[in-house]
């Protein structure tokens, strides 16, 4: 996987280039994982936070693989001259990862919505990808005291990949704090992928400007949303920085 693989460092924080057609190498080499390690899906705003964040930091430092889902990200290692990590987008790449994975017949636990939420989206992964053995399936809206069982059911049914989403404490970063207690294998979190598998929502529009739009009105909506324009600006001054200064 090594020479399949480049991380890249970017404003500090980790980033992997892996090419497209190099990518379901890259993930059957990891089916055998001892220990359980996560993909992170990383956007602009997780980046950030990594920044000044330690234990963002070391989640990412131990992810197997870590996609940027931004096109900003994309940009900044262009405009640092470093290796260019193809632009990915969440919900495809759950789509890709898990036909790699109905490919050699792996298996997949799914963690996420409600009870119903989540017996639809199965019924819908059955149908689609009638490969993928799915081992089990469960709700993110579990209370406190019920997810030492829930550690033990996934643990036990030792899947090649547990697909977690929308409703989980903590996103990504329950699965770092809680990878010591998995079965090794992969894991990852994806925000939208249990809605559209159960039919809640319609596939992501990923487009620019449906990105564009989609912020603009989340600002009208959430005004406070507007300080977020300052994270930009810095982002902005740090690569330019770098560009001049910095080492790359």
């Amino acid at each position: 996987m090594e020479t399949e693989v480049t991380r890249i460092n970017l404003l500090g924080v980790p980033i992997d280039v892996v090419p497209d057609d190099k990518l379901q190498a890259v993930i059957e080499n990891l089916y055998e994982l001892k220990v359980n390690r996560q993909i992170v899906l990383l956007n602009f705003h997780d980046f950030m936070k990594a920044r000044r964040s330690q234990e963002r930091m070391a989640a990412l430092k131990q992810a197997a693989l870590v996609i940027p889902v931004s096109s900003l990200l994309v940009s900044a290692a262009r405009f640092l001259r470093k290796n260019v990590p193809p632009l990915r987008r969440g919900y495809a790449f759950i789509i890709k990862l898990l036909g790699i994975l109905e490919q050699r017949q792996r298996s997949v636990y799914l963690l996420g919505l409600d009870s119903e939420g989540v017996l639809a989206a199965e019924s819908a992964l059955r149908a689609t990808f009638p490969g993928l053995r799915i081992v089990g399936r469960y709700s993110t809206r579990f209370p406190n005291s019920r997810q030492t069982d829930i550690l033990t059911a996934i643990k036990k049914s030792s899947p090649t990949l547990l697909l977690t989403g929308k409703g989980l404490k903590g996103k990504h970063l329950w699965l770092y704090r809680n990878h010591k207690r998995l079965a090794g294998g992969l894991s990852i979190w994806e925000q939208n992928c249990f809605g559209v598998f159960s039919g809640r929502t319609g596939k992501p529009n990923d487009t620019s400007g449906a990105h564009l739009m989609k912020g603009f009105f989340g600002a009208l909506i959430k005004p406070w949303r507007l300080l977020r324009l300052f994270r930009y600006l810095y982002f902005f001054l740090l690569l330019l920085l770098t560009r001049l200064f910095g080492k790359r």
